[in-house]
């Protein structure tokens, strides 16, 4: 009886093994199928970071447009090698005589001297006496105009001058500080009476131009047109 009774079991566990070593692979109803993996693509992965930095902008934009509305005019100012990039999209907006442009100059070389003496022999005497009195960086130049220096700032040429007057009274009377090597510093689009939606298109512009700069100003008296040279001022 014990005999039959094993070979029974052991029959049974055959037939167990034999069935799910011959069982098609993927007929498990409980294990899902994978469809195409090989077509399945990531469209997109959203970046947290940028996003936020796309918020903080336009709220930038926002506040700056608030705080531009209501202005008699405003003013958008771009690096010198943007100025005709600015100036093409400002021209597309056809305000006409409502914008104007001009450059913005600064100096970097600030020159200390003395007007045009009368003759040559003048300007060489009052040098000499210049260097008597312990002035070091003085020359006559051609037009009989005497030279005291050239400084990078104009701090710097005034600190010049009170040294000068200190030390040589009595020979630099009438000294001078003249600005030059004049650079584009900044191109500058004035825009009159900008309405909700130039304010809010000048507020997100700003991000399209490094460095530039949106602020309210007064309104000059005549607005010279945009990429209309103005007059030099009369002396």
């Amino acid at each position: 009886m014990l005999r039959l009774i094993f070979f029974l079991l052991l029959i049974l566990n055959v037939a167990v093994g034999a069935y799910f070593y011959l069982k098609p692979a993927g007929t498990n109803a409980d294990v899902p199928v994978e469809v195409n993996r090989e077509k399945l693509k990531i469209i997109s992965v959203a970046d947290a970071g940028k996003a936020q930095q796309e918020a903080q902008i336009v709220l930038a934009a926002r506040k700056l447009a608030e705080t531009l509305s209501g202005s008699a005019c405003v003013e958008f100012g771009v690096k010198p090698n943007d100025g005709a990039r600015a100036q093409s999209i400002f021209a597309s907006m056809q305000l006409d005589e409502r914008l104007a442009s001009r450059n913005a100059e600064e100096f970097t070389r600030f020159a200390v001297g003395l007007t045009s003496q009368k003759d040559k022999k003048i300007a060489d005497t009052l040098v000499a006496n210049l260097k008597k009195a312990g002035v070091k960086d003085v020359s006559a130049l051609a037009d009989n105009s005497i030279s005291l220096g050239v400084f990078s700032s104009e701090e710097a040429a005034k600190r010049s001058v009170a040294e000068l007057e200190t030390k040589a009274a009595a020979w630099v009377k009438g000294i001078t500080i003249t600005p030059r090597n004049a650079q584009v510093k900044e191109t500058i689009f004035t825009v009159k009476e900008p309405d909700t939606s130039m304010i809010a298109r000048l507020s997100l512009m700003q991000r399209d131009f490094e460095s530039s700069t949106v602020k309210a100003v007064a309104c000059p008296i005549a607005l010279v047109p945009a990429g209309v040279a103005a007059e030099p001022a009369k002396q």
